[in-house]
């Protein structure tokens, strides 16, 4: 299960860095709680944009012994939680390609996204992070978020620098995607879509070891003939990516040379001048002193309060409080942002923890509605189901997320554990049968996995033992 506090959230701070306010860059908002499949449990393939990487699905209980490697897939849907994939399971996909809907891309071509979408996509699942950072404009991402600095020429290429090299780390965005992708997590393509007049492709990204799952949505433009990702909307952090490194641009630059933000105005000028107790506040945030970094907000000007990186510090400390400090933090951060997905993303660990069935319910609602359906969002609620023991409600959240793509696999984990918990061992038999032939999954050795006690007794296992799995040719990563 998804936990309260640090085991849910700590990966937030440590990861920042010099972007400390940056808020959830690559990382996931929230551990999909449940379950008894290891979060190794994953499965591994090569495949284009467009197809499908499966993890272990919610609530899937999966036996000791499973090797199993990084599904990446820059088009599918896949998940991260626990489930019932045995030890040694060992993982291959199939899956869908993306649709794009030509009518819908203004000036950008239907053909011409989709190949800019497989380029990336290749990127992803090989990789190559030197071809991922090169589809995406950096110089332009880096020129927007530092906007009013008054930098001297020979100073400006060394800070902006500063902000552009992590991303050829594993520490900076791009590298948090490709080690997810690559290492046990997945990354897919929901749907291609229009904002305004932008042109978006949002991507789900689930991280390994159950660590949490978020979306990214990419704006996509054309620069000097080629189309490139011009900005990125991180539904974890509720803002653009340009938006979260101009605010540890601001931090940084009041530290280094704060003349080099005599330009700057409002908002973004109180920043500057409270950057030093903005930075505390965080730091605070990070070794879980919540007491000490709520008193540190309410110093902070009101207009840093507003801040969405420092209100999301906020309700994290909050969160680690009690109930009532942590609904008062997001209700203040919805009335500032009446559209903020970040804060239901962040609280939903708590929701599950806490047994607050409903509020997590309809946080996942809510998120549905925004994304447009993503089936991964019925294993998550299946998920919460199966914690309640409504094995009924869960069958029939996953039969949908499974008509709507069967390449889902996390679904089908799941959905052997809702078998083992129902007893029905003739179609946990089926379905694990299906996981070995057509996602060519090892599930590995059931005895071993204790959510499997009762189906080894039982007739059925004596008649099964363990499924065939088929050959493949593709690579499967041990752990």
């Amino acid at each position: 299960m998804a936990t309260h506090g640090s085991e849910s959230m700590g990966w937030w701070f440590p990861r920042m860095g010099r972007l400390m306010l940056a808020g959830c860059l690559a990382a996931g908002a929230f551990s999909a709680a449940g379950g008894t499949q290891p979060a190794w449990a994953q499965q591994s393939t090569k495949s284009k944009s467009g197809t499908a990487t499966k993890g272990a699905g919610a609530g899937a209980a999966a036996p000791a012994g499973s090797a199993a490697g990084g599904a990446t897939k820059a088009g599918a849907n896949a998940a991260g939680t626990k489930g019932a994939n045995p030890p040694g399971a060992q993982i291959k996909a199939s899956s869908k390609p993306a649709q794009v809907d030509e009518e819908n891309l203004d000036l950008l071509s239907g053909e011409e996204v989709g190949t800019f979408l497989e380029s990336l996509g290749t990127a992803i699942d090989e990789g190559k992070l030197a071809d991922f950072n090169r589809n995406i404009d950096w110089e332009r991402i880096s020129a927007v978020a530092s906007q009013g600095f008054q930098i001297p020429p020979k100073s400006k290429g060394k800070f902006l620098a500063e902000f552009r090299d992590p991303q050829d780390e594993e520490t900076g965005f791009s590298g948090q995607v490709i080690k997810s992708a690559t290492t046990g997590g997945s990354y897919a393509l929901v749907k291609v879509h229009e904002v305004g007049r932008d042109v978006r492709a949002l991507f789900r990204m689930v991280l390994p070891d159950d660590a949490g799952f978020n979306y990214h949505d990419y704006v996509i433009g054309r620069v000097d003939g080629k189309l490139k990702v011009v900005d990125i909307y991180i539904y974890g952090s509720g803002e653009m990516l340009s938006s979260m490194i101009r605010r540890a641009m601001i931090i940084s630059a009041a530290h280094q040379a704060p003349e080099w933000l005599k330009g700057l105005q409002g908002r973004d000028l109180d920043m500057a001048k409270a950057g030093k107790m903005v930075k505390e506040y965080s730091d605070r945030a990070g070794r879980q002193d919540a007491e000490g970094c709520l008193a540190l907000y309410a110093k902070l000007p009101a207009t840093v309060q507003k801040e969405k990186g420092v209100m999301l510090v906020r309700l994290y400390a909050s969160t680690l409080i009690d109930d009532t400090t942590q609904q008062l933090a997001l209700t203040e951060l919805k009335k500032s942002d009446p559209r903020d997905f970040a804060g239901d993303l962040q609280c939903l660990p708590s929701y599950l923890s806490g047994q607050k069935y409903e509020l997590f319910q309809k946080a996942i609602g809510r998120l549905k509605k925004e994304v447009g359906g993503d089936p991964y969002l019925n294993v998550v609620l299946a998920d919460m189901h199966v914690a309640q023991q409504d094995y009924a409600s869960a069958r029939k959240l996953l039969e949908e997320a499974i008509a709507a793509d069967d390449t889902l696999i996390d679904a089908w984990w799941a959905m052997v554990t809702v078998c083992l918990r129902e007893q029905n061992y003739a179609q946990a038999v089926k379905t694990l049968d299906k996981l070995a032939t057509d996602f060519q999954v090892d599930v590995g050795d059931v005895t071993r996995n204790a959510e499997y006690a009762d189906f080894v007794k039982s007739p059925e296992y004596q008649k099964w033992k363990k499924p065939k799995v088929a050959k493949t040719s593709g690579e499967t990563r041990v752990k």
